[in-house]
């Protein structure tokens, strides 16, 4: 079948094993979500005039290498190196990877790009990024539909996908978390829990944990929500850097409402440097912040704000302005001295 539209001069010449069959229009929503030109997308590749009549078709015949280079400057997929016939999978990687740098909105962006290959379908590989899709939504301030993620849930177990059913599970814990159904959250997160330390993966089990603490803070149980965390410590020194990061904050979290500010510091800045290790900018700089208020409450008020200013300088590489200027704030309150009452507010 020739390409819809003419084939380009470099496509009639690659061998027929070699041709990879990609939707235009998918391509072109990736390249405008990147804010990329043709001229830019294109560069080394291809002529912008073939890219740009690639990218009005709904179907075209490419050479692999050439979807490839493209791919990779869109960011659809990490590196140069995919694999094509698992295309939904790959693309898959590539948006765990952003999720965990809390880049959601260019997740979600690259989600929808699983169908801008045309490969064998891959049911978990699907179901795997609809659960991570809903997840990103909540993070984008989008509201959260927990009936529809426990329906996602359910097809990942039919289709023997049982990591990403635990996913599933504790994207909807936190789904009615934020909507104030406690008791429905613990419930859900009790059973993730269970069913991550079967499955053996050391990472889902810390994020599962850590939510579940964060939970019991939110609940006025900080007591608890440690007691839930170090049941699994031993294991955080064989969890991805993610989990690391995300179970040493709760835990910090945890100890600061507990009243033990030495504890929380220490976890604190523990996650600091697994947050930074991702690189997750944004993780740091949260965490930064939650260190300076345990610094505050140990009375060392040159350490709060050191680790203000370090959040300020984790916000802007994350390319937040505004959380950066409000750490700067903060640390800048105790070097403003208070404003001395003139003589007439004094009355004299």
């Amino acid at each position: 079948r020739k390409n819809e539209g003419g084939p380009s001069d470099w496509a009639e010449h690659a061998p027929m094993d070699d041709l990879v069959w990609v939707k235009g229009l998918r391509l072109r929503a990736a390249r405008e979500a990147a804010g990329l030109r043709l001229v830019d997308a294109a560069k080394g590749i291809m002529s912008p005039a073939n890219l740009s009549r690639i990218e009005r078709h709904e179907r075209y015949k490419l050479p692999r290498s050439a979807v490839l280079g493209l791919a990779t400057r869109l960011g659809l997929v990490s590196t140069g190196s995919a694999d094509l016939q698992a295309w939904p999978r790959e693309v898959g990687h590539t948006a765990i990877d952003l999720l965990r740098r809390w880049r959601f909105s260019t997740a979600l962006l690259v989600l929808r790009s699983r169908d801008a290959v045309l490969a064998p379908v891959d049911h978990m590989a699907e179901v795997q990024a609809q659960i991570l899709g809903e997840w990103a939504q909540m993070q984008c301030h989008q509201p959260g539909r927990p009936d529809v993620v426990r329906d996602l849930g359910r097809r990942a177990r039919e289709c023997g996908a049982l990591r990403q059913s635990i996913w599933a599970a504790a994207v909807e814990a936190e789904m009615h978390g934020h909507a104030g159904d406690t008791p429905t959250a613990l419930t859900l997160l009790r059973r993730a829990s269970t069913e991550a330390r079967d499955v053996g993966e050391v990472a889902d089990v810390l994020n599962i944990r850590a939510a579940w603490g964060r939970l019991l803070l939110k609940g006025g149980e900080p007591r608890h929500g440690l007691e839930i965390l170090g049941e699994v410590k031993t294991l955080l020194d064989s969890g991805s850097d993610y989990s690391q990061a995300r179970f040493l904050h709760a835990q910090g979290m945890l100890w600061s409402a507990a009243g033990r500010p030495e504890e929380a510091v220490q976890a604190l800045r523990a996650a600091i440097q697994a947050a930074l290790r991702i690189p997750n900018h944004r993780m740091a700089g949260t965490v930064e912040c939650a260190l300076a208020d345990a610094y505050e409450a140990l009375g060392n008020t040159d350490q709060a704000d050191a680790a203000l200013v370090r959040a300020a300088s984790s916000f802007t590489q994350a390319g937040d302005s505004h959380d950066a200027a409000d750490a700067i704030s903060l640390a800048l309150r105790h070097h403003i001295a208070p404003g001395k009452p003139n003589a007439r507010d004094s009355g004299s």
